[in-house]
């Protein structure tokens, strides 16, 4: 295992029914991915509330036969006290830091793994304004990969048809997204769609440059 995923990419994978796609490139030589052990709690309540236009029996299903693939990952009681000092400085520096996130910043720090994959950017902001606060933190300089930059690594002449199809047929789960694949009219191009990407990620960058893998 050399990456770890957050409940938000594994919601929106699941909703989306990209969540292998989603994998990094080289996902076959690091290993399957980890999430931790209560995410299968988090996401299936999050996708049984949630105004979905799939079936959310499917979704979960989606997700089911992800986490079997992945390792299920849980904090060690070291893990979690530095994951409370994270949540404690976060909370001090009032900014954005909740329990799952903070967890995985220690599981990443604690076992030397190569990146942590989220889709709150929030938190990414959150671990660069903290990284001053506990420095134990940088060790998260250059590991932090966002959701678009997920997306757009999958992007191509031949998915990216899929992956229109994927995130338009749930134009809620993620705007950004939705605004990005143009779901509101058929106007999308690849070069479109990767100039929408490269700007969110640029605006995250601006705000994120030290944790945010280039």
């Amino acid at each position: 295992m050399e990456a770890v995923i957050d409940n938000d990419i594994l919601f929106k994978g699941a909703c989306y029914g990209l969540l292998d796609e989603l994998l990094p490139a080289n996902s076959s030589t690091m290993g399957p991915p980890g999430i931790l052990g209560a995410a299968r709690y988090v996401v299936t309540k999050k996708i049984k509330k949630g105004t979905l236009r799939t079936d959310t029996t499917t979704a979960i299903q989606r997700l089911e036969a992800f986490i079997g693939r992945a390792e299920v990952v849980e904090p060690t009681e070291n893990e979690q006290l530095m994951a409370a000092d994270f949540e404690l400085a976060a909370q001090r520096a009032a900014v954005a830091l909740d329990s799952g996130e903070s967890q995985l910043c220690a599981v990443v720090i604690a076992r030397a793994l190569a990146l942590l994959l989220t889709g709150d950017k929030r938190a990414i902001k959150a671990i660069e304004r903290l990284l001053d606060a506990d420095t134990r933190l940088r060790s998260l300089c250059g590991k932090i990969k966002c959701l678009e930059q997920l997306v757009l690594q999958s992007l191509s002449e031949e998915s990216v048809s899929r992956l229109r199809a994927a995130i338009c047929g749930e134009p809620d789960v993620d705007k950004a997204l939705a605004i990005c694949f143009s779901c509101k009219n058929d106007g999308a191009t690849l070069e479109g769609i990767s100039e929408g990407l490269g700007s969110y990620i640029s605006d995250l960058r601006a705000a994120a440059h030290q944790v945010l893998i280039a």
